[in-house]
């Protein structure tokens, strides 16, 4: 997580300093900010950053780069700052608030997806404080769906549905569980699965479930689709979005489980594709034609192919060979080619890994 703190007593900047330090320790990125004449008047300010903006300017910076903002003073001061910056959930970074003695640590927002009470019990741990948590699943001991997806690395599809199987969850009403890949490990309370109730999870690829009673569940997508891609040069990224939406409405995939995008090294800058990539949010790995050519597999061989790239299939290759280096898979799609496009689709091997020892 990379961490931001701000302080604004002495006592804050010392504190701050302390946890700079002992933060910085694992090697995780955090920086410490204060006022000028704050630091000049603490013992180890030498480490901290002095603030040249206003505390608004401060946050929306901090905001846009980091994952995770600690107000060491009142918390009306943090919530007036972040007040004019909240997006989303699954948007707004972690944001904790402590007193300048470290007693309390304050989880104020993104608790869960954000990670904000995993850090607030971080920090008390340090000072010796009390981590303040106030969601309702963590102080029941109920499960919290936004904190499973989080964990398991999965997207939440809809976030206003949230809300609703977490009150399902506090009633003591039952959460069918769905889901199209393994599972190890205990369920925890209140889910119960294969069987359908008034609120479902499902855990899939798919972007349409055909089951009548389920097409309303929360769906959570594992990011575990690498895109084998290949192109004519020149083809902008306008066409590259329109054939991958179309292939993967075709074979009923959802783009938020897309992981990677692939190809041979000669494309490493084509610009349509790096667009592509760059938009979703995912890397873009290349391989030297000699490595896709060792790739185990059935390919679809083009002699065309081979005599321009060195290699007689680029997509199939290119994806299969980043699902193995990201841990294993197997090839799910197989080349489609559309508008100058070739686009293949690989699959990752990947199961569901529950952390609960015991239903509660």
């Amino acid at each position: 997580m990379r961490l931001s703190i701000i302080c604004f007593t002495e006592a804050g900047a010392r504190l701050c300093a302390k946890l700079v330090k002992e933060i910085s320790k694992d090697g995780q990125s955090c920086e410490g900010y204060g006022a000028e004449a704050l630091l000049k008047s603490c013992p180890d300010g030498d480490i901290l950053l002095p603030v040249t903006t206003s505390l608004s300017e401060w946050t929306r910076e901090q905001f846009s780069e980091k994952e995770g903002i600690v107000f060491i003073g009142a918390a009306g001061i943090a919530v007036r700052a972040i007040a004019p910056f909240l997006k989303s959930k699954a948007e707004d970074p972690a944001v904790v608030v402590m007193d300048d003695m470290g007693r309390f640590s304050i989880s104020l927002l993104s608790g869960h997806l954000g990670g904000a009470n995993e850090l607030a019990e971080r920090l008390a741990e340090l000072t010796g404080g009390q981590p303040v948590i106030t969601t309702a699943t963590d102080n029941h001991g109920k499960f919290a769906v936004d904190l499973f997806a989080r964990e398991q690395g999965l997207v939440i599809t809809e976030l206003k549905k949230i809300k609703e199987i977490s009150s399902a969850i506090l009633k003591g009403e039952s959460v069918g569980f769905h889901c199209d890949f393994p599972v190890s490990g205990k369920l925890p309370g209140g889910l119960v699965k294969g069987k359908a109730f008034r609120q479902n999870l499902w855990i899939t690829i798919k972007e349409e479930l055909s089951e009548e009673m389920l097409k309303e569940s929360l769906k959570l997508v594992p990011r575990i689709l690498v895109l084998g891609i290949g192109c004519r040069k020149g083809v902008p990224v306008e066409t590259v979005e329109r054939v991958i939406d179309q292939v993967f409405k075709e074979w009923n995939l959802s783009l938020k489980g897309l992981a990677a995008c692939a190809s041979i090294d000669i494309k490493k800058e084509e610009k349509g594709i790096c667009q592509f990539a760059a938009e979703k949010g995912v890397p873009f790995y290349t391989y030297p034609a000699e490595v896709l050519a060792e790739t185990e597999g059935e390919f679809s061989s083009s002699s065309f192919v081979k005599q321009v790239t060195g290699v007689d299939n680029v997509c199939e290759r290119a994806a299969l060979a980043c699902v193995k280096e990201l841990g294993g898979g197997n090839l799910l799609v197989k080349k489609q080619a559309l508008e100058g496009v070739t686009a293949a689709v690989a699959v990752r091997d990947w199961k569901v890994e529950t952390k609960y020892d015991k239903i509660r």
